[in-house]
């Protein structure tokens, strides 16, 4: 009875986006870990290989992984494992696309603080899942690695910590903008606002909309330099690819 349960959860189609999210998790989480370069593999060996990685963290020791078995790829049956020793397995979630879509509508209802606020918190959200997911892929304990995050500075995470990681270093106009970002969002949530004129009151609000934009453009900055040190400028391409592999076997298998 129980595993007819659980089988109804895995078959049934409700549950495909969940799985999905899940698989691609995976394909982000190897990419981090450094376990994949990218720049030598088409976009769909980048996910085959991914997969087929976590296919193994799961059923065995990763010293059980072959060349043969990163070509065989996502969606074949690889139960037969020469090792039956389960390895543990580190599922990553990112609240980063709801955080920009949510700052993206204040912005656009001209609630400029509000969307420094939540732009704000995607960097913190954005740099703290690189370095978790950097440290993972080195063997830190996780107590380790979230004691970091919690007690450094951003100054710190973007600078010596990431380069430290094997990250290639920020420019520095990028990490200017960074701090400028936080400053703005530090004066809304603590209210460092002084009393003022009209007019200056005006001024305030119109520099409060230029600092979302600015605000904006970092994320963006951001989420391309990610795009270039990770994924050879190729995320857009490698999720399609992903995508693509996806629907045929949820069509192979489920159609």
């Amino acid at each position: 009875m129980k595993h007819d349960k659980i089988n109804s959860i895995v078959n049934d189609e409700e549950f495909f986006p969940f799985w999905e999210a899940i698989a691609w998790s995976a394909v982000q989480n190897a990419v981090m870990f450094g376990e994949i370069d990218v720049a030598e593999l088409s976009n769909k060996e980048v996910v085959m290989a991914a997969i087929a990685r976590t296919l193994y963290y799961l059923k065995g020791d990763e010293e059980d992984y072959t060349q043969e078995d990163e070509e065989r790829g996502a969606g074949e049956d690889t139960s037969e494992s020469s090792n039956d020793t389960q390895q543990d397995i580190l599922w990553s979630s990112s609240h980063e696309p709801d955080l920009k879509a949510q700052a993206d509508d204040f912005l656009n209802r001209d609630k400029s603080e509000f969307a420094t606020l939540f732009y704000a918190t995607w960097i913190e959200h954005w740099i703290n899942r690189i370095i978790l997911l950097r440290l993972a892929g080195e063997r830190v304990h996780e107590n380790i690695a979230a004691s970091l995050v919690r007690t450094s500075k951003i100054e710190l995470k973007m600078g010596k910590i990431w380069t430290s990681l094997g990250m290639p270093t920020i420019e520095k106009e990028l990490l200017r903008r960074v701090t400028r970002v936080m400053e703005s969002r530090n004066g809304f949530v603590h209210y460092k606002w002084p009393h003022d004129e009209e007019s200056a009151h005006t001024d305030r609000i119109n520099r409060g909309r230029v600092q979302a934009q600015e605000a904006k453009s970092t994320v963006e900055a951001l989420m391309q330099l990610e795009d270039d040190v990770f994924y050879d400028g190729r995320t857009a391409a490698i999720k399609e690819a992903f995508k693509a592999s996806w629907k045929e076997r949820m069509s192979r298998d489920f159609g």
